[in-house]
């Protein structure tokens, strides 16, 4: 039988069947890597192997962990009893064992024990405020100043992160790897609500600014989101959550958000998904992380996740000739591209169209810094024919916000009914109304 041996973080020596080792993913990788190496020789001879070293798990610890490693290691598919042992294992503990198991059990990567471990954590507090947790936890001195165990606080709160992590950690069949699917970058997220919207609003108009010194440096313009990859092919009908998050809160600016009875339909990698307004700029000082949540409807009226995961924009690796840069998240049945643009010293423009005299067909509305279309941002498309909009009433734009640099103008474009009749125009900082004629209609702009 192979034997590989593991020294723990005070120094002490335990050797292990290679089998039940092998239960640990950490320990898997570190025996193929090197057999050579770390296999204790028949003959048992210390210069002829290396111990694996385990400076974060105590001694008194390692042993419950390889005592969940042995039960699994011979373990069977039809094993009727696991269950039960399992949850005897967990259930025999006492809370700063269970915090232990957690954080053992995530160096060691036994998926396993982590998550039953994870779970037994969660279903103590389940439901409970922060406050509330930390009474049943008995983690004292966090809202309030009472007497405490520093370590013991310190481990309970490392725990109760790694918990969290758990609750948005899922294996990802394209990488072959369990990931995080969300904003995971905090020292801690014990506490932290990820759904929470974030609560600062836009600025005030810019001849209220004090100085010019007020206007943020940079903000981001997401540009589109397409999913240039689906394993399912096209069309389909999209519906879930695209959010964003930056340094000034971390908290949720929803991009995209449609329910299920809402889908958007997408017909080929170029279609965008239909964005909606941010209810704040995206400030790019630190990274700016993207967020999907986005499944599918199939037929038979099954769903299936076709995006979840979180990628990140970081403006710094932007090439110096040019001002966008898109980035992906590659995940379960798609590849979703979002193309970002950096804009300088920003304002915002808000957009909004009404008709004086109509009707008017409309079939698209475009923004754009002069002389590059390229990157312009979909205000509004129809989806299949024209919309008809009459007298009095509003294009209905599905975004009517968008940065452009202080020393920079707008462009505007629009698009009727027939791809010959369309109007295009400029709009300044000191343009307030702008009345054109865009064929038998006249717009308010």
């Amino acid at each position: 039988m192979e034997m590989v041996a593991l020294r723990s973080q005070e120094g002490v020596d335990f050797v292990v069947p290679a089998e039940e080792a092998r239960v640990s993913m950490f320990l898997r990788r570190r025996m193929e890597l090197d057999r050579e190496n770390y296999i204790v020789p028949a003959d048992g001879d210390e210069t002829k192997y290396t111990h694996i070293l385990l400076r974060s798990i105590r001694a008194d610890v390692l042993p419950k962990v390889l005592h969940y490693c042995k039960r699994h290691a011979i373990a069977t598919d039809d094993d009727r009893d696991l269950g039960d042992w399992d949850a005897e294992f967990v259930g025999s503990v006492d809370l700063d064992t269970l915090y232990d198991l957690i954080l053992a059990s995530e160096k060691l990567e036994v998926r396993g024990l982590l998550g039953l471990a994870c779970r037994a954590l969660a279903g103590k507090i389940k439901g409970k405020s922060p406050r509330e947790t930390c009474h049943i936890l008995d983690v004292r001195g966090v809202f309030d100043d009472a007497n405490h165990d520093l370590k013991l606080v310190e481990k309970a709160l490392a725990a109760l992160n790694i918990v969290r992590c758990q609750d948005f950690t899922q294996y990802e069949p394209k990488l072959n790897a369990f990931k995080c699917s969300r904003y995971h970058n905090f020292e801690n997220l014990a506490f932290f609500d990820f759904d929470k919207e974030s609560s600062f609003q836009r600025g005030p108009p810019l001849h209220k600014l004090p100085s010019p010194e007020s206007i943020q440096r940079y903000c981001l313009n997401v540009i589109s989101v397409k999913a240039r990859e689906s394993d399912v092919g096209y069309p389909i009908s999209v519906f879930g959550t695209v959010i964003a998050r930056d340094y000034v809160d971390y908290r949720c600016v929803y991009l995209f958000r449609r329910e299920r009875d809402d889908p958007q339909l997408i017909s080929s990698p170029d279609d965008m998904l239909s964005l909606v307004d941010p209810c704040r700029a995206l400030v790019p000082i630190d990274n700016v992380y993207f967020e999907t949540d986005l499944k599918i409807k199939c037929d038979g009226g099954a769903d299936r996740v076709f995006s979840k995961g979180i990628t990140e924009f970081n403006w710094v690796c932007i090439p110096t000739y040019k001002q966008t840069m898109a980035v992906s998240v590659y995940s379960f049945l798609s590849d979703m591209e979002f193309l970002c643009a950096l804009v300088h010293e920003p304002v915002e423009a808000t957009i909004a169209i009404n008709v004086l005299k109509g009707p008017c067909n409309i079939s698209r509305v475009a923004a754009s810094a002069p002389g590059n279309f390229k990157d312009h941002v979909v205000l509004y498309e129809s989806a299949g024919s024209p919309t008809v909009v009459g007298d009095g009433d509003s294009i209905p734009l599905t975004r009517s916000v968008v940065a452009i640099s202080l020393d920079q103008k707008l462009a505007l474009f629009l698009v009727g009914g027939d791809a010959c009749e369309h109007l295009a125009l400029t709009l300044g900082h000191s343009d307030q109304v702008l009345i054109r004629k865009m064929g038998c209609a006249v717009l308010e702009m």
